[in-house]
């Protein structure tokens, strides 16, 4: 996949986690680690599902290393969690893809302003 390709993937990959985030009503604690909300939880499934299906390999914050790929995208689902779990607004979902020469594709969206910022 050439590098504009990844980058229309990681755009779109936040805007379904921005459609998943804002059917969400409980923003708290999952339970399952002391410092994982339940938005984390929601957007790191639709990141790690798209990707994998996309041919990645993953690295989560939310859930390590995942599949089978020549390019990994190291992936913080909501990155500033705290903060949106307390409706401020700062917090980002934030991509990146490393081949063997290090960063490639870099995306990083402010889920609450919709503000971007990307790089090949």
């Amino acid at each position: 996949m050439k590098p504009q390709q990844i980058l229309e993937l990681f755009i779109d990959l936040v805007a379904e986690v921005a459609d998943a985030l804002s059917d969400l009503d409980d923003w708290g604690h999952s339970g399952a680690r002391p410092d994982q909300y339940n938005h984390d939880v929601v957007a790191d499934k639709v990141l790690v599902d798209g990707l994998l299906t996309a041919g990645f390999r993953v690295l989560s914050e939310e859930t390590g290393l995942l599949g089978e790929g020549e390019l990994i995208v190291v992936v913080d689902p909501v990155d500033g969690s705290t903060n949106a779990s307390r409706a401020l607004p700062w917090y980002a979902t934030s991509l990146c893809a490393v081949d063997e020469h290090g960063p490639l594709v870099a995306a990083v969206a402010n889920l609450s302003t919709g503000d971007r910022f990307r790089a090949i």
